[in-house]
């Protein structure tokens, strides 16, 4: 192990810097000139900080929302050093032809969540089995603001919820005619089809193609 012995004490010498001491508070020589703008904003300047308590708050909600309320076919997965991320799994609904199938999706929330929506990755494994979830990854949905939509369609802060976001993939997204998802279909639903007129009016789907 290495050591230094103590160096004496010196007249007019800065003092040794000792642990658990900040260098922002070793007082200035006498010499030194008047503290400067520059200095004053370094000192004020947080080494270690976290993300706004309203921003934490907001994903804890969220927890003890999908805890509670979450579909029996929808698991849900966060962790608590990273509260940022989460990993959820969705099984296709019976008479779907998801039907059973595993659907991995990550989600991040920004730092301007929840004024601004969550981002998801769908994992595709390369296969496009949906209009609006891509080989990319992309998740084409009004309520993520990956597409237009009206406004009560839209992401909104402080009402909308991550809860929303997962049922809505599993019962408009993965749906019993997801052709009817494709955007080419949407003027020529017949009446009979009101339903399907209905869920993509809801999500202003995005052509597969694109």
């Amino acid at each position: 192990m290495f050591s230094a012995a103590p160096s004496k004490k010196k007249s007019g010498a800065l003092q040794p810097f000792r642990r658990g001491q900040s260098p922002m508070n070793l007082k200035m020589k006498a010499t030194d000139k008047p503290e400067s703008e520059t200095l004053r904003k370094l000192q004020s300047f947080k080494q270690f900080d976290t993300n706004p308590k309203n921003w934490a708050k907001k994903i804890q909600e969220e927890w003890r929302i999908l805890e509670k309320h979450l579909p029996d076919t929808i698991f849900v997965r966060v962790y608590e050093s990273r509260m940022d991320l989460m990993r959820a799994v969705i099984i296709g609904a019976q008479g779907t032809p998801y039907h059973d199938g595993l659907f991995f999706f990550d989600l991040y929330f920004p730092p301007e969540y929840p004024d601004e929506p969550p981002q998801l990755d769908y994992h595709s494994g390369g296969l496009g089995l949906n209009p609006n979830l891509y080989e990319n990854g992309y998740v084409c949905l009004s309520l993520l603001n990956t597409w237009v939509g009206d406004d009560d369609e839209m992401w909104t802060p402080g009402v909308s919820t991550m809860h929303q976001v997962l049922v809505s993939i599993q019962g408009l997204i993965l749906n019993a005619k997801p052709y009817f998802n494709e955007s080419g279909f949407l003027d020529g639903i017949g009446p009979r089809d009101g339903e399907n007129r209905r869920l993509c009016g809801i999500m202003r789907i995005c052509s597969f193609y694109q």
